[in-house]
């Protein structure tokens, strides 16, 4: 090469050294000592118990489904529990009935003094239910991040180093991190409390239909319809919120990582204010991206809360004029009143539910990206054992370039015999890393 910068070959330092009769011309006696005393104290290194493979793994795009398909049988226990919870814990207005019917207007002590007792062994049964139900859903959540998390690291690890070339680490830092614990929150609470209250929905409206199916109707004409409605205009906007948030969450840490990185650079060109309007560029932009999602919510909630008023107040008036025709009794009514209270409130929680099931979805989307990369050196099937080596080193015409449109090296041609030393000369970008990495196959 010429222009300043080449390849130049010679004897090594310390067989220079030795020639001349310098000190230190072989490794010195108390570095010697040193290295002994590290080897002395190495630990021991047993093989991995993981198993992992270079062309071996879940091609599968990955999805809620997908993910927890594996685990069908867990989630169906859970299910049953959160099921038996439910039904136990909203029997009280049914008990209510009982009581005010055929205790207090009948005039009998006998019925109240049952119908407590009653009362009390629904809430020991449904507690311990919630018990059961809490610790294994509890264990099988920690199991499914567990498997996530290396299943995540587990395909960094099988990437090709152009994959991390490109990608900014702190994206991938977001996936590894915000994105797994938005995962977490959905499945360790989310997908549990999804379950739990809409089992409730579903256990209410059956107590309604039972109670008076007339009264049942208005309640879901008043409701329905104009929930749906609302649901699936919130669910369009906030997902295209949270894949924002997400986004600029990932944006954020890069411009954390790459700034921490390049202090000194910063700092020597005295670049301080100009890292500091980047950086605040990018968390304005994280703001306005929270701001959106935030203003659906803002009418989302109290939305399906004004719907629940509204429809608790036409039941009085509907479900009155019934009673004084005799058409119900004052314990139906009262019993109806309490389970329409109760089923209001699982769809306020639903409500702040689906904001996690959209974070969610959101990170969902954003690892299904991610594991659906391929290496862009993929392992090949029929690949062999590297025999013992004679150490050569030999490039025969390697043009390489990081990006094909700009190349860095055209046409070289090198070759090194073992134990000769080679000193690459030239000015930034002209391939000396590049060749180094080439020759331990980075690429």
């Amino acid at each position: 090469m010429g222009g300043g910068h080449g390849f130049f070959t010679g004897p090594s330092s310390v067989q220079a050294n030795a020639q001349a009769g310098l000190p230190f011309a072989e490794v010195p006696e108390e570095l010697r000592s040193r290295i002994a005393d590290v080897l002395r104290n190495e630990p021991e290194h047993p093989q991995p118990t993981v198993r992992f493979s270079h062309r071996d793994w879940d091609r599968r795009p990955f999805g809620l489904r997908t993910f927890l398909t594996p685990h069908a049988g867990g989630l169906l226990v859970a299910l049953l529990l959160v099921l038996a919870e439910v039904g136990l814990l909203h029997v009280g207005p049914l008990l209510t009935q009982i009581g005010i019917d055929r205790g207090v207007l009948a005039g009998d002590r006998s019925v109240l003094f049952t119908v407590a007792l009653a009362y009390l062994c629904a809430v020991g049964l449904s507690t311990a239910a919630s018990w059961f139900r809490t610790r294994f859903t509890g264990r099988l959540g920690e199991r499914l991040v567990y498997e996530l998390r290396v299943r995540v690291f587990s395909h960094f690890q099988r990437q090709s180093l152009d994959f991390f070339t490109l990608e900014k680490s702190g994206v991938l830092m977001t996936r590894m991190t915000s994105d797994i614990e938005a995962l977490t929150v959905l499945m360790q609470e989310g997908l549990v409390n999804f379950f739990v209250q809409g089992m409730t929905l579903v256990v209410i409206t059956a107590y309604l239909v039972y109670l008076d199916p007339t009264l049942a109707l208005v309640c879901l004409l008043a409701v329905v319809p104009v929930n749906v409605v609302l649901t699936m205009w919130f669910r369009r906007v906030s997902l295209v919120g949270y894949l924002r948030v997400r986004d600029r969450i990932a944006d954020v840490l890069a411009n954390l990582s790459e700034s921490l990185a390049g202090i000194r650079v910063i700092t020597a060109f005295n670049r301080r204010d100009h890292e500091m309007a980047r950086h605040q560029r990018i968390i304005d932009a994280h703001l306005d991206a929270n701001l959106y999602t935030g203003r659906a919510q803002a009418l989302f909630g109290p939305g399906t809360e004004s719907i629940g008023i509204l429809t608790q107040a036409i039941v009085l008036l509907v479900g009155g004029r019934m009673a004084l025709r005799g058409e119900v009794s004052l314990g139906e009514l009262t019993a109806f009143l309490l389970f329409l209270t109760s089923f209001f409130a699982p769809v306020q929680t639903l409500v702040q539910l689906y904001n996690q099931y959209q974070q969610g979805s959101a990170a969902v989307v954003k690892l299904r990206e991610l594991l659906a990369r391929e290496p862009s050196v993929p392992e090949r099937s029929d690949a062999i054992d590297l025999p013992p080596i004679r150490g050569a080193i030999r490039l025969e015409g390697v043009t390489f370039g990081y990006d094909p449109d700009h190349l860095v090296l055209r046409d070289v041609d090198l070759e090194l015999a073992p134990g000769e030393v080679l000193a690459v000369v030239g000015p930034t970008g002209a391939g000396k890393s590049t060749i180094a990495k080439l020759i331990t196959r980075f690429y």
